[in-house]
């Protein structure tokens, strides 16, 4: 087990202890909201106003639920599926002196991380693009890094403040045009008929009636959004000592040189994001193209054209007697 370093500045740990607390508030907010409504329902029955209201705001609580986080995208690696890498994984985190990840899933993304999920659950994500791009001991230098995010006590995988942190990804501020675009088109007739004048003012009246709900909804969640909003900037405010000294400790597993490397290849995920969706692009452009010659639908090139058709061509295959191998897939 390696040494953790310098413990945090006392100013982080408020600042943590205190992102903790704000998030807590959110939750029991919520979970008054669910009591309100309750009782309401109850001790309100024998009118009306009463129970609606109690249901309102349970439909509130709803929205406003805590996000725990799930599994998804493609099945995951268990144990059973990659025993070297679950292996290599497990020794990083033992020499850490965290815990390890439950499961492990490939992703096409440019980025290695260690995210939590569900109660207790731990997920790493690696990303293919980079994977393939680093040599073992980065590798080991990027699990390092993001298995350090756990032992040095990153605020933002705190249970209270991840669950958080997903209402600030609500529904947006309704904007003044489409409001009035919506006045506009409640006050606007068809003159076609007289049915499609009543059907066009009742799709108006619903769209209009859609905005008004959307900005109760709005001023309903904006005390919650504004704490998740103070949580999220007092867990950034720790963030470069946490990225710190979970380099530091990439550095101690892995090595120093491994671990700056890895940094400089990570840091290529724009241009190599930009790369793949170019690449992308033009391979369906050019199955589109083929799918079109093949139904006789395309016009014949022009005899200026012919020549560089031909030479994109034969550089896209490489020549008609270079063969194509499978790249051999490492096993880390």
């Amino acid at each position: 087990m390696i040494n953790h370093g310098v413990p945090p500045a006392r100013g982080h740990r408020v600042k943590a202890a205190m992102a903790v607390a704000v998030s807590a508030l959110v939750h029991l907010l919520t979970g008054a909201l669910v009591v309100g409504g309750t009782l309401l329902i109850i001790f309100g029955w024998a009118t009306i106003i009463q129970p609606v209201l109690g249901l309102l705001l349970i439909c509130l609580a709803v929205q406003l639920r805590p996000r725990r986080g799930t599994v998804d995208g493609e099945r995951p690696l268990r144990r059973a599926d990659a025993p070297q890498l679950f292996a290599l994984v497990d020794e990083i985190a033992h020499v850490l002196g965290t815990r390890t990840v439950d499961v492990i899933q490939f992703t096409h993304r440019f980025e290695i991380r260690a995210v939590p999920f569900g109660l207790r659950g731990r997920r790493l994500e690696i990303g293919l693009a980079l994977w393939e791009l680093l040599t073992p001991q980065q590798r080991m230098a990027c699990l390092a890094h993001e298995l350090g995010h756990f032992a040095t006590g990153d605020v933002r995988h705190h249970m209270m403040v991840r669950t958080v942190l997903p209402l600030l990804h609500g529904a947006a501020v309704p904007s003044e045009s489409s409001a009035a675009t919506m006045r506009e088109q409640a006050l606007a007739a068809s003159p076609v008929s007289r049915r499609a004048d009543e059907m066009a003012h009742a799709a108006a009246r619903f769209r209009v009636d859609s905005a008004l709900s959307g900005w109760a909804v709005w001023l309903a969640t904006w005390p919650h959004k504004q704490m998740a909003r103070l949580v999220q900037g007092l867990a950034t405010s720790v963030t470069e000592e946490v990225e710190y000294r979970s380099d530091g400790l990439a550095a101690q597993v892995a090595s120093t040189e491994a671990a700056v490397q890895a940094l400089q290849c990570r840091g290529l995920s724009g241009v190599m994001g930009a790369e793949l969706r170019r690449l992308a692009v033009e391979a369906r452009t050019s199955t589109a193209r083929m799918r079109l010659k093949g139904c006789g639908k395309s016009s014949p090139p022009t005899p200026e054209r012919s020549p560089a058709i031909r030479s994109r061509a034969m550089s896209r295959r490489g020549g008609s007697t270079r063969s194509a191998r499978p790249r051999s897939i490492r096993p880390w």
